[in-house]
């Protein structure tokens, strides 16, 4: 039996070929097709974007970037440590007794400032300071009140020249409370105080060039008479800020 020649080999390889290929065309999806699907121009960038990874392969996704600059802070709602509302009333009068001695202690307060008067029918002094936190610190002509504000009293000490005492001063409504008067009487100055407390009591002295003298009766929102001079005195709300 002949042996068939290289020629005869050569042919029917080619043969088996073209019979491979045109399997392949009729089973290969059409490029031309998926680009035009596509609607894009370049058919060689989609080839390479639709091509599946490889097995085996990993991906990664990169977070789109977040701005955090235009992440505001939620409001909290509430003021700031340390800045709670003072309470230190806006507008108050005192008046009370100084323990073991007798006279009488007169304080206002209004808008955190402080005026008070002490007298003893024989001493007197005009103090003046600040009301904050219901606390108040007022200063005189060698003398010295504090106090602590709360439960409708003011509670504290008082010191005139070398002599200390304690005090309680309860709040008061007009007419009680505390009266000052001014006047130039035939080239003096002349400066009168009362104390007002619950029930009447009253004290008070008229000063004339330095000089004390018993203070007249007086008659919240009339006038008094003083060597034949008509003063008028009146009420903290008049002269607190001037003081």
């Amino acid at each position: 039996m002949k042996r068939p020649g290289p020629f005869h080999t050569l042919a029917a390889g080619a043969v088996v070929a073209v019979a491979l290929g045109a399997m392949s065309v009729g089973t290969a999806p059409s490029t031309v097709d998926a680009a035009a699907i596509a609607g894009t121009a370049d058919t060689a960038t989609p080839a390479a974007a639709s091509s599946p990874p490889a097995a085996g392969a990993t991906t990664s996704v990169t977070p789109e970037p977040t701005d955090t600059a235009s992440v505001a802070p939620a409001p909290t709602g509430t003021a700031e440590a340390g800045e709670a509302a003072d309470p230190t009333p806006k507008r108050a009068d005192y008046a009370g007794v100084a323990q073991g001695n007798g006279g009488l202690v007169a304080l206002s307060i209004k808008n955190g400032k402080a005026v008070a008067y002490f007298c003893d029918g024989r001493v007197e002094s005009w103090l003046k300071g600040t009301a904050e936190d219901n606390t108040v610190t007022l200063t005189g002509k060698g003398s010295l009140i504090t106090a602590a504000l709360g439960d409708g009293r003011a509670r504290g000490r008082l010191q005139v020249g070398k002599a200390k005492w304690r005090f309680t001063a309860p709040l008061v409504k007009k007419p009680s409370g505390l009266y000052r008067a001014t006047a130039v009487v035939r080239g003096a100055k002349v400066v009168g105080g009362w104390i007002v407390l619950l029930g009447g009591r009253q004290i008070g002295l008229v000063n004339v060039d330095d000089s004390p003298y018993p203070a007249p009766k007086l008659t919240p929102g009339s006038p008094v008479n003083v060597d034949g001079t008509e003063l008028r005195p009146e009420d903290t709300d008049a002269f607190i800020d001037d003081l």
